[in-house]
C-alpha cells in the first residue's frame, strides 16, 4: 500500500509539475479559501474555543448568581467569598479577584493609566501558575490589610515598561501614589483570567484600601457590598453536577445563617475559558463569518473540481490507455485522489501564508474599544495548524472525488477513437461541470446579498442623527480618585483645568462630562419619580443620567428646544436644577411647558428644578429607541473621573500636547487616558456592524472572482474542445455574431440559473440575518436586484473573454486540425 502511494504521489508531482499554469489556479483558489477559513478559525478560537493558560484548566468553575428575573450575577461580596472558601466541600481552592485601573507614576515615564487586577492571595496557587522570575504572593501577604505593598507584573509590562530588566524583582513602581515592590513576573502566556484583557499586574488583596479608594472602609465585612469574582478549582472525581448542587445548598444555608432573604441562586458555569463579555459580543458575528468563509471554500472546491474535470476530459486517451493496457478503476481513482490531495495540501500550505497576514488585517478591523484594553490574541498554533491540515484534506476528497470518479468511468474504446466536442447552443444535457459553475454562481450571490445587507445596514447606521456635532471635538478622560482628591479639591481642579484649557490657542470652548455618548458605560437610574405639585403621582421610570459641565450644550452643539445650559451658578449650595431631553418632558409634562418643573427621584431625594429642555440624542448605541435622560451640573454632583471635551477651531488632535501640559502643570501625577475625538467615540459605536460590513464585502467579492474565474474556465474549455466543430460552422457560413451568441448563451444560461437558486438562498439565509441589520429589511428589493445585476454583468464579462476568441478561429486551420 505504502509502495503504491508513494508512486502515485511521485507520478502526481510530476503530472503537476508538467501543469504549471493548472497548478498554480488551482493552488491560489484553494488558498484563498482555505487561509481565510484558517484566520477566522483562529480568531474564534482564541475568542470562544481555547481554554486559559492555566494547569488542567478543565477543572476550572466559575461561581455566578441567578436572579428570579434571570438576572445574572458576577459579583459577590469578600464575606460571601471567605465563607465559601471554609465551609465547601467540592473545591481544592478558590480565588477571588477584581479588575481595577491604576495611576502609574514616577521613574522616567510619564504618568499613565494602567489596569491590573486585585487578587486573593492564594490566586496563581488555584490556577497553578508559577512566575518565570521571583515568584508570586506568599500566604501572610494575604492576612493584614495595608501591610504588605508587593506586585506581580506580567512579561507584556515587564518589556514595556522596564526592557526586560533581568534585575526587575525587588525594584519598585508607583501605584496610586504609593511605591509597590515587584516581587515577580508571570510567564508570556499568561495575562490573566478574563479573556481579551491583558492585565499588566496584580496586586494582594489586602491592599485593596490603596489600589480601589472608592471602595467603603467596610468593604471585608460588609456582606451587601459585591465587588469580587470568585473561581474555583475542582477537587477530583467531583463533577459539575455534583459541585452545583453542593455550592447551591450551601448558597441557601449561609443566608438563613446570616439572617439574609434568599435573593438568589447559586450556581457554577466552567471557567475553563474564563471570564468575558467577548462571548456575548464576538459569538454570534464570529460564527456567522464561519459560515461565510465557509461557503468561500466551497465555491473554491468547485472551481477546482471544474478544472480538474477539464484536466481529465483533456487527460481522455491517457487515461483511455491505462485502462486498455489493464488499470483497474479503484487504482486510477487512488492516482487522481492523490494528485487532487497533493493541489489541497499545497493550497493549505500557502493558505497558512495568507491566514498569518489576514490575521493582522482582521485584528485590524476589529471593533476599537475606548475604555478597556481589549486584546484577541489570534495565533496560529498547534490547534489551527492541526484545524488546517484536517480541513485540506478534506477539502481535496470534496473537490477531487467526483472528478475521479467520474474519470474512471471512461469507455476506452470511444476516447481512443477521435471525436468533436459540441460547441455549447447544441442540442445537449447539463454535467457536472455546469452543475459546479451554477453552484458557484448561487453560492456568490448569497455572499454577495449578505455583504450588501450588511454595507446598507451600516450607511443607515452611519446616518444616524446622534444628537450632537462630534466633529473638532477632542476626548480625554481623568480619574482624581486615585490620587487622594476630595469633592472640595477635585472642583477646583476641574475649574482650573477649564480655565486653563479654554485660554488655548485654538480652542473655542470646553467642558466636562462624566459620560461620553454614545457609551454602553453610561449611568442608568430606575427609581420612581415624582412631580412637584402633583401630590401622590409617581411613576417608575429609567433615565440616563449625565454629569456635565457649565457650556457643555453648546460645545457640543446640543440643541436646546427649551431653556438655557448650566452655568457657573449651578454650584453646591445653589439650588439642585437640571436638563432633560425631549423624549423625558413629553413622557412626565405632556402638554405642558415643563421650564420650572421639579421632579424627584425616590422618597428621599430632592426636587431637581427643570431649567432647560435639551435635544434628544443616542446615549448607550446607535441601535437604541429614544429614552428619556436627565443632566445635572457637575459642581453641584462632584464626580472624581471626569472627560473633558475640547472644541477645536481645527484638528482636535492637535491640541493634545497642549492639553496635556495642562493637566501636567495643576498635578504631574495625573494621567490622561482614553485620549480620542468624539468622531471616534461615535464610530466606535458601530465599530462591531463596521468590521461584519467589511469582511463580508471582503468575502463576497473573493466568491464573485472566484465565480467568473468558473465562469471563464468552463467556457474556455468548451471552446478549446469545440475549436474543430466552430471551424465547421463558420465554414458553412455561421457569422461571427452567431459563435459569440452561441458561447455566451452558454454562460448566461448557467449564471441565470444560479441566480435563481441563489436568490431562494439568501432570501432564507437574510432571514436569520435580520437580527444584525439596521434599518433595513432583510428582503430589500434594492440590495437583492443591485446584486443580481453585479454579478450578471461580471459573468457576461467571464462569458465574452473566451467568445470573443471563439469567433477569431480560422475555419481552415480548424478543419486542418480536425
Amino acid at each position: 500500500m505504502f509502495d503504491a502511494l508513494w508512486q502515485d504521489l511521485r507520478y502526481a508531482v510530476r503530472m503537476l509539475a508538467r501543469s504549471p499554469g493548472f497548478a498554480a489556479v488551482a493552488v491560489i483558489a484553494l488558498a484563498l479559501g482555505t487561509g481565510a477559513n484558517t484566520s477566522i478559525f483562529s480568531l474564534l478560537d482564541a475568542v470562544m474555543l481555547r481554554a486559559l493558560p492555566v494547569r488542567e484548566a478543565e477543572q476550572l468553575v466559575q461561581l455566578q448568581g441567578l436572579r428570579p428575573q434571570g438576572r445574572v450575577n458576577w459579583n459577590f461580596s469578600y464575606s460571601a467569598y471567605r465563607d465559601y472558601c471554609e465551609q465547601n466541600q467540592v473545591f481544592s481552592g478558590l480565588l477571588a479577584y477584581s479588575t481595577i485601573p491604576l495611576s502609574l507614576s514616577g521613574g522616567s515615564g510619564v504618568a499613565e493609566r494602567i489596569h491590573g487586577q486585585l487578587v486573593s492571595g492564594n490566586f496563581f496557587e488555584v490556577l497553578g501558575v508559577d512566575a518565570i522570575r521571583g515568584r508570586t504572593f506568599l500566604p501572610e501577604e494575604d492576612q493584614t490589610p495595608g501591610t504588605h505593598p508587593v506586585a506581580v507584573i506580567s512579561s507584556g509590562f515587564w518589556q514595556r515598561r522596564f526592557a526586560g530588566d533581568p534585575a526587575i524583582v525587588g525594584k519598585t513602581v508607583t501605584l496610586n501614589n504609593l511605591d509597590f515592590t515587584i516581587v515577580g513576573v508571570t510567564p508570556s502566556h499568561f495575562n490573566g483570567v478574563v479573556r481579551g484583557f491583558k492585565a499588566d499586574l496584580w496586586l494582594p488583596m489586602m491592599m485593596h484600601a490603596r489600589a480601589m479608594p472608592d471602595l467603603p472602609p467596610d468593604a471585608f465585612s460588609r456582606r451587601g457590598l459585591s465587588w469580587l469574582y470568585i473561581i474555583g478549582r475542582l477537587k477530583p472525581g467531583v463533577t459539575l453536577t455534583q459541585a452545583t448542587a453542593h455550592v447551591e445548598t450551601l448558597g441557601r444555608q449561609l443566608d438563613h445563617a446570616n439572617n439574609r432573604e434568599v435573593e438568589e441562586r447559586l450556581t457554577l458555569t466552567p471557567g475553563d475559558k474564563g471570564a468575558t463579555w467577548l462571548l456575548h459580543d464576538f459569538s454570534t458575528p464570529l460564527t456567522m463569518l464561519m459560515a461565510v468563509v465557509g461557503l468561500v471554500l466551497l465555491i473554491a472546491c468547485a472551481n477546482v473540481a471544474n478544472l480538474l474535470l477539464a484536466r481529465a476530459s483533456a487527460r481522455r486517451k491517457e487515461i483511455a490507455i491505462r485502462l486498455a493496457l489493464g488499470a483497474g478503476r479503484r487504482r486510477l481513482v487512488s492516482q487522481l485522489l492523490t494528485e487532487s490531495g497533493l493541489l489541497a495540501l499545497m493550497g493549505g500550505a500557502v493558505g497558512l501564508l495568507v491566514a498569518t497576514w489576514a490575521n493582522d488585517f482582521w485584528l485590524w478591523l476589529k471593533p476599537a474599544d475606548l475604555f478597556l484594553p481589549v486584546t484577541v490574541e489570534s495565533r496560529l498554533d498547534g490547534r489551527v495548524l492541526g484545524s488546517t491540515l484536517l480541513l485540506s484534506l478534506l477539502t481535496g476528497m470534496v473537490f477531487g472525488l467526483a472528478p475521479a470518479l467520474q474519470a474512471s468511468k471512461l469507455d476506452f474504446m470511444t476516447a481512443l477513437k477521435a471525436g468533436t466536442a459540441t460547441l455549447p447552443g447544441g442540442r445537449r444535457r447539463f454535467d457536472l461541470r455546469h452543475l459546479l459553475v451554477i453552484a458557484q454562481v448561487a453560492l456568490s450571490l448569497v455572499l454577495l446579498v449578505g455583504a450588501g445587507l450588511f454595507a446598507r445596514s451600516l450607511r443607515r447606521m452611519q446616518a444616524v442623527d446622534v444628537g450632537f456635532t462630534p466633529e473638532s471635538v477632542l476626548v480625554a478622560a481623568l480619574d482624581l480618585s486615585l490620587h487622594g482628591y476630595d469633592s472640595s479639591r477635585g472642583r477646583e481642579f476641574y475649574r482650573l483645568l477649564l480655565e486653563r484649557t479654554r485660554s488655548l490657542p485654538g480652542v473655542k470652548s470646553a467642558t466636562l462630562a462624566a459620560t461620553v455618548t454614545p457609551s454602553p458605560g453610561g449611568t442608568r437610574m430606575e427609581d420612581r419619580a415624582e412631580i412637584g405639585g402633583r401630590a401622590g403621582r409617581t411613576e417608575i421610570i429609567e433615565v440616563e443620567l449625565n454629569n456635565v459641565g457649565p457650556g457643555y450644550f453648546m460645545t457640543l452643539n446640543v440643541p436646546l428646544l427649551r431653556g438655557r445650559d448650566f452655568t457657573a451658578q449651578d454650584r453646591q449650595g445653589a439650588p439642585p436644577v437640571a436638563v432633560i431631553n425631549g423624549t423625558m418632558a413629553r413622557r412626565l409634562f405632556p402638554n405642558e411647558d415643563p421650564i420650572g418643573k421639579r421632579i424627584r427621584f425616590g422618597r428621599d431625594g430632592p426636587y431637581l428644578e427643570v431649567i432647560g429642555v435639551a435635544g434628544d440624542g443616542k446615549y448607550r448605541s446607535l441601535r437604541e429607541e429614544p429614552r428619556m435622560c436627565l443632566y445635572e451640573p457637575f459642581l453641584m454632583n462632584y464626580r472624581h473621573q471626569m472627560n473633558l471635551l475640547v472644541r477645536a477651531g481645527g484638528d482636535p488632535k492637535s491640541l493634545l500636547a497642549s492639553v496635556r501640559e495642562a493637566v501636567q502643570t495643576l498635578d504631574p501625577r495625573i494621567p490622561v487616558f482614553q485620549v480620542r475625538t468624539l468622531t471616534e467615540q461615535v464610530r466606535s459605536a458601530s465599530g462591531q456592524e463596521r468590521s461584519v460590513a467589511a469582511l463580508t464585502s471582503l468575502f463576497g467579492g473573493l466568491a464573485l472572482l472566484l465565480a467568473a474565474i468558473g465562469i471563464y474556465g468552463a467556457l474556455a474549455f468548451f471552446v478549446s474542445q469545440g475549436t474543430s466543430e466552430i471551424g465547421l460552422r463558420m465554414a458553412l457560413g455561421a457569422k461571427h455574431r452567431d459563435v459569440l451568441r452561441w458561447v455566451m448563451r452558454e454562460g448566461l444560461i448557467m449564471t441565470l440559473i444560479g441566480i435563481s437558486i441563489g436568490l431562494a438562498g439568501a432570501l432564507a439565509a437574510a432571514q436569520v440575518l435580520s437580527s444584525l441589520l439596521y434599518g433595513i429589511r432583510p428582503t430589500d428589493p434594492i440590495t437583492f436586484a443591485g446584486v443580481s445585476l453585479l454579478l450578471l454583468g461580471v459573468a457576461a464579462l467571464a462569458c465574452f473573454i473566451p467568445a470573443r476568441r471563439a469567433t477569431r478561429v480560422d475555419p481552415m486551420v480548424a478543419l486542418r486540425y480536425q
